[in-house]
């Protein structure tokens, strides 16, 4: 993910020590807590855009920085008491910034204590009195707000506030995000509908539905030269091509329509309606053959028009920096706890097995009953950790259900389907249970590694759902 999220940075002392005397402008203790927060504004500037002026101790001087904040349009703040400090400087803040998410971060300037400590030394060490005061009011106001605590150079502190700060830049990289829908919903599958205007009133998400016949015309314009280069392109990806040339020809030319049109239209999210009936009279074909220029481009393409599932595979894709993986929990085993996951259709192919090679092969459901067999990929999901995720939308915003497993080593599992092969710890009658009574659709996404309670930040961030099946 490249783009940063705009952070607003609220480092704050009470103004009652100066008043009594306790914290002069040049005493060594305004000193050392200026160089506290020169500490964190260096270390959070690594990974935002920050805008920052200098230590709080005043409403003015906290009406000043809220207000370049507000001027900056920042995603969020960051909120520290330094050292104890009135309530109102905190309500100046979040008067002039209503909304914004907040970190609010409990800086502590010792790793450990003196054997008699000066009270100088106690003083600066009161950002805690600060945070647990603040708390209440905080919760009161029902402020969307995580507490972030720890010692004020530990690594562990900042790789936890850019967790947040990387799922607040999601919220604004989403509000860009095009989702092509071919040709429509669909009608098979209720479960995958959504309400448009209220996900792009939450998201800003936007969708784009596809004319078929356009779709037809593009591709049977393909140029000699360009089905040429991107068969070129395909046969350097060093697959098994299980498929002739004239059936490998007319899939060719699908992609380069759909590489057109994703292109033209800034789409991140193309969902295929690949059961429609229209689709297959009109192409001959499920148009699902690789095209290498659009897995360097980061497309995400969910089948059955599955818009939800789309959003989640292009969410997660940005946030871990790897494509995701659709499917379907095709079936399971209750001796061994695992289940078999896949799905006919467009895949990427960087999340195959490199063990095992990646084949190009008929469509295995429409090869008998399309003018045309298609062209599909075929490959095994490379093993190790993994994290899946089901996405629909529950009627007024995005509900996300996830489980963490382990994608098993092995030869391929299934014929026919890109597919992973998972093992979860959760007994499967258990999981099924839950699922089933929590409702979901059919349709999961995996990315690498265990990442279920980063997901709990980024769908907090983001007005989803979440619920983790553990």
């Amino acid at each position: 993910m490249t783009t940063k999220a705009k952070l607003g940075i609220f480092l704050i002392t009470g103004n009652w020590f100066r008043e009594v005397g306790l914290q002069s402008s040049d005493s060594s203790l305004s000193t050392e807590v200026d160089g506290i927060a020169d500490y964190i504004v260096k270390k959070v500037s690594a990974f935002s855009e920050t805008v920052y002026d200098g230590v709080i101790f005043s409403a003015r001087s906290a009406i000043e920085t809220a207000r370049k904040a507000k001027s900056a349009d920042v995603d969020a703040l960051l909120i520290s008491p330094l050292m104890w400090c009135e309530d109102y400087i905190l309500k100046t803040i979040l008067k002039e910034l209503p909304g914004k998410p907040v970190i609010f971060c409990t800086v502590m300037p010792y790793k450990g204590f003196k054997k008699v400590m000066s009270v100088d030394e106690m003083l600066k060490g009161t950002g805690t009195v600060g945070s647990l005061q603040m708390s209440g009011f905080l919760k009161k106001e029902n402020i969307n707000y995580k507490s972030v605590v720890g010692y004020y150079s530990d690594e562990q502190m900042y790789s936890e506030i850019e967790k947040h700060l990387r799922a607040v830049a999601l919220a604004r990289q989403l509000k860009d995000t095009r989702c092509g829908v071919l040709p429509f919903r669909c009608d098979q599958m209720t479960v995958t509908y959504v309400d448009e205007f209220n996900l792009h009133n939450l998201y800003g998400i936007e969708l784009e539905y596809l004319e078929l016949q356009r779709i037809k015309d593009i591709a049977q314009s393909s140029g000699r030269n360009e089905i040429e280069d991107l068969r070129s392109l395909i046969d350097k990806c060093s697959f098994e091509i299980e498929v002739d040339d004239a059936n490998l020809t007319e899939a060719i030319k699908y992609s380069l329509a759909l590489e057109k049109v994703i292109i033209e239209k800034k789409l991140k999210i193309l969902a295929i309606n690949d059961v429609s009936e229209e689709m297959h009279k009109c192409f001959g074909m499920r148009p699902c053959l690789v095209n290498p220029r659009l897995t360097e481009y980061g497309i995400s393409v969910p089948m059955e028009a599955d818009i939800a599932a789309g959003i989640a595979m292009h969410i997660l894709a940005e946030y871990t920096g790897v494509s995701s993986f659709y499917s379907e929990i095709l079936c399971a085993s209750l001796q061994d706890n695992t289940f078999l996951a896949g799905h006919a259709g467009y895949y990427n192919f960087d999340n195959c097995d490199p063990e095992y090679p990646v084949k190009v092969i008929s469509d295995p459901e429409y090869k008998n009953s399309d003018r045309f067999t298609g062209a599909c990929m075929h490959y095994k999901y490379r093993p190790g950790p993994v994290t899946a995720v089901n996405s629909i939308y529950d009627g007024t915003r995005l509900k996300w259900t996830a489980i963490e497993g382990q994608s098993l080593q092995g030869p391929p599992k299934l014929e026919g389907y890109c597919h992973v092969y998972c093992k979860i710890d959760k007994p499967l009658v258990e999981f099924f249970n839950e699922a089933i009574e929590s409702g979901v659709s059919q349709h999961w996404v995996y990315t690498p590694g265990h990442i279920a309670d980063d997901l709990e930040i980024l769908c907090r961030l983001n007005s989803i759902k979440y619920t983790r099946l553990t």
